[in-house]
């Protein structure tokens, strides 16, 4: 049995648990730490707000309260530490806890506000030999895997061009998408973008990148009146389109080369069933992760989510700020590992703030 804590008691922390559109489904660490007890056991948790840890504590009633996080890793023995807080506090709170001696962390992304940062929390990480896995939750989902199987055996040939749209925030939205085009084609070696200014921390943008294998991806980042994940990638012998929120609907196309019924000699895109893997508690994204770290654990499997996959998606993100600036295209690995951006706390409002609804009354809002 694994001693599990959560510091963070926000949205990712337990709130998402009580939107009722999403009900009896883990979909928060507290709720996959729950799923699992026949695993884990939840001894601790941490806020720096003291109506969190109530309302927590009268939804859940599971283990010990703590508004200072350092108490409680000086206090409890800690095997899986989730955090769930916000970006900029993410450096100092897994340094800590590596240095504590937990097991495993997993950290929501972005995994930092700054790329110095980030790399000294991996590099602590390493020292301490703590793994580090951070919630790149699509990286967790069977059904976006999938996608990744597909193309790795070559069903639809090489990639030979990417076309991604995500909402808001290059660091909120933005960082989801950016994970997603390394897992499905590999690294990228220059970004030429440009920054669309808004009102929030956490701008968005559009720009190309250009990958290693030569493979090109157009992005496209933005506030729209509607949440939009999408990704359309198409290669020498077909294409895949997915598309859909974490906690939502997803949609997934795949067309397959063959000869067309209607015009001899020419190649047409049949559409192909999709297997879709059927969702159930037991295959939610985050208790997936957790089980794949208790495999970690136990095996030393590398994660499949790791603080370098972490830190590569916050390059990329980065990169969209410098090559505006400079106004061409940048190649990676940057040159400025300070440059500091706040995440904006949602891709759902213009100007990236939480409605006061929530950061006030820890409701989640409603349609």
């Amino acid at each position: 049995m694994y001693k599990v804590a959560v510091i963070g008691l926000g949205r990712m922390g337990h709130l998402f648990e009580t939107d009722k559109l999403n009900a009896n489904t883990p979909r928060t660490h507290i709720g996959a730490y729950k799923f699992l007890e026949d695993k884990v056991k939840i001894v601790s948790t941490s806020d720096i707000r003291q109506d969190r840890l109530d309302l927590y504590n009268k939804v859940w009633g599971i283990g010990n309260l703590y508004l200072d996080y350092k108490e409680m890793l000086k206090n409890e023995e800690i095997d899986i530490l989730s955090v769930s807080t916000h970006a900029k506090e993410h450096k100092e709170i897994v340094i800590e806890a590596a240095n504590s001696g937990v097991k495993a962390i997993l950290c929501e992304k972005p995994i930092s506000t700054n790329l110095r940062d980030a790399e000294e929390m991996i590099d602590r990480c390493n020292e301490k030999g703590t793994i580090l896995y951070i919630n790149h939750t699509r990286r967790f989902d069977y059904q976006w895997r999938k996608v990744k199987d597909i193309i790795d055996k070559g069903d639809i040939g090489d990639l030979t061009t990417i076309n991604a749209y995500s909402s808001a925030g290059l660091l909120n939205g933005g960082s989801h998408l950016f994970d997603l085009l390394r897992f499905y084609n590999g690294e990228v070696s220059s970004v030429y973008a440009k920054i669309k200014k808004d009102e929030s921390t956490d701008p968005s943008g559009f720009g190309m990148l250009e990958f290693k294998n030569g493979t090109r991806a157009f992005v496209d980042i933005d506030f729209r009146d509607y949440v939009l994940f999408q990704i359309n990638l198409l290669g020498y012998k077909g294409s895949i389109r997915i598309g859909g929120m974490i906690r939502g609907d997803k949609s997934f196309g795949l067309g397959i080369s063959e000869h067309s019924p209607t015009q001899a000699g020419v190649m047409e895109l049949k559409n192909i069933d999709f297997l879709q893997v059927p969702i159930t508690k037991d295959r939610m994204p985050l208790v997936n992760a957790i089980n794949e770290i208790i495999e970690s654990i136990e095996t030393g499997k590398k994660p499949i989510s790791s603080g370098e996959d972490g830190l590569a998606a916050l390059e990329i993100a980065m990169a969209f700020y410098e090559s505006d600036l400079a106004n061409k295209p940048v190649k990676l690995p940057l040159e400025n590992r300070l440059r500091v951006v706040i995440p904006r706390e949602t891709s759902y409002t213009k100007d990236g703030k939480f409605p006061i609804s929530y950061s006030r009354d820890n409701i989640i809002p409603i349609n």
